[in-house]
């Protein structure tokens, strides 16, 4: 590629991969950005867009709770929604919480301290600056947290934080901080044991870290965000759910005093396995579900091409991968693209597996051909059934007769693995369907009980 940006749709078979990473969330301004909430029946995150507009009391700030499957496309939504907001006078801090504590045992008070940060950042990135004071005191005040347990915990973070005591704060917070939570990630003694004590002064670090938040408010209205700061706390749901519970929900009553906007991504398993009910927490939880391809009524023929799909849905999702791929360059038959789109039963992050793994099995053919498709299919497919027993089986042939199955532990870890798939239908009430790739599997079909009758579609 010489360095050059790739142009999309990819016109080159050697570049069908990277224009189809399926870890990568789209930038805002990405040219393969498709907004599917018409597809969705509404259910995206265009539609917090209104909630935060709404006015709220003095001091009250919109907190919400975004959820759904690894692969539906949260981040990019949420990148989406960020760019909105800061076009429509928020200004908006993105931080991916496992980036700064990997997979630690999250608290209340690591968020607040990453609150604490995201203000410093959000004045910054506007040309402003927090006043020296007010970061002053927040150092102190962890400085005075480090030498309580200074005899346990000499490190190089002691030293910084107390160098910036009376000193003109050449690290400031962030810096300061992404020491610390460097410390964290890595498991450190002292990191834990300062962990330990700050958790132990609840109420000075709310007050502190609100202070810093107040600030940074009044800066951004006077530079044109009257809206304030709006902080994403992403990636919270690769955490266990035990734990975003006990740090986000246990705690809200801590939690629901961070003084701006703010919203977290929390894992599915809390909103399919509550452990209380978390919209006494922080409002409704906000799920995005996968793309509907297929009606709750139909039924599964013995084939995924002979099964009846929403020829206007699929139509949605192969738009979304030609601004990809060039299809009728670089497939064979273009037809094949629509096959991958219904295996991938709406779901973006198989839709893109099943591409790149299409395009590995070209062998030496200079397009995506219909062999290399089924061989896609097939060796996606192998990756599935070895992980389902019969009795998931029975299960998903309950569910696609639309038998009324129990939200219980099976049901749980067969939608929490995509083995059957969640959707919201037009008036919000979600259903489930089986994976397209399980389909045409001999357990599923046995189980299922295919016969002529059933095979209509």
């Amino acid at each position: 590629m010489n360095g050059l940006p790739l142009q999309f749709p990819v016109t080159k078979l050697e570049h069908v991969v990277l224009a189809c990473r399926p870890n990568d969330p789209l930038e805002p301004g990405d040219e393969r950005y498709v907004d599917f909430a018409a597809l969705r029946h509404g259910q995206g995150l265009g539609g917090l867009r209104s909630d935060l507009l709404d006015p709220l009391p003095t001091g009250k700030f919109h907190h919400r709770c975004i959820c759904g499957h690894r692969g539906c496309g949260k981040t990019t939504e949420l990148l989406a929604l960020k760019d909105w907001a800061d076009q429509n006078g928020f200004a908006v801090v993105h931080m991916e919480v496992d980036e700064h504590y990997g997979q630690i045992e999250l608290d209340f008070s690591d968020l607040f301290l990453l609150a604490a940060t995201g203000a410093e950042r959000a004045a910054e990135d506007l040309g402003s600056r927090l006043p020296d004071g007010q970061v002053r005191g927040v150092v102190e005040w962890f400085s005075e947290r480090i030498d309580e347990v200074r005899d346990t915990a000499q490190s190089e973070l002691s030293v910084e934080a107390g160098g910036q005591v009376g000193g003109s704060l050449p690290l400031g917070l962030g810096k300061l901080f992404a020491k610390f939570t460097a410390g964290v990630k890595a498991g450190t003694q002292h990191a834990t044991t300062v962990r330990t004590q700050i958790r132990s002064y609840p109420n000075a670090l709310i007050d502190l870290t609100n202070q810093l938040l107040e600030t940074a408010n009044a800066l951004l209205t006077e530079a044109g965000r009257p809206h304030g700061l709006l902080l994403l706390f992403d990636n919270l749901d690769r955490y266990e759910p035990d734990c975003i519970h006990r740090a986000l929900f246990r705690n809200s009553h801590l939690v629901q005093h961070l003084g701006c906007h703010a919203l977290f991504t929390v894992p599915i398993a809390l909103e399919y396995e509550p452990r209380g009910t978390i919209q006494d927490a922080h409002g409704v939880l906000l799920v995005l579900p996968m793309l509907p391809l297929r009606r709750q009524p139909s039924s599964w023929a013995e084939t995924v091409a002979g099964s009846t799909f929403e020829q206007e849905a699929v139509a949605g999702l192969r738009e979304a991968l030609a601004a990809r791929v060039d299809l009728d360059r670089l497939f064979e038959h273009p037809d094949d693209a629509d096959l991958l789109v219904r295996m991938s039963g709406g779901c973006i992050r198989d839709l893109m597996h099943l591409v790149t793994l299409a395009r590995h099995e070209v062998g030496g053919a200079a397009v995506i051909t219909t062999e290399a498709v089924v061989k896609a299919i097939r060796r996606m497919r192998a990756s599935y059934i070895t992980r389902l027993a019969q009795e998931d089986y029975d299960r998903l042939a309950a569910i696609a007769h639309r038998d009324r199955v129990p939200r219980d532990a099976l049901t749980r870890r067969l939608l929490f693995q995509r083995f059957a798939l969640e959707y919201w239908d037009a008036d919000y009430v979600p259903w489930i369907d089986v994976h397209p790739l399980v389909v045409e599997t001999e357990e599923f079909r046995s189980a299922y009980g295919h016969d002529s009758s059933i095979a209509t579609g």
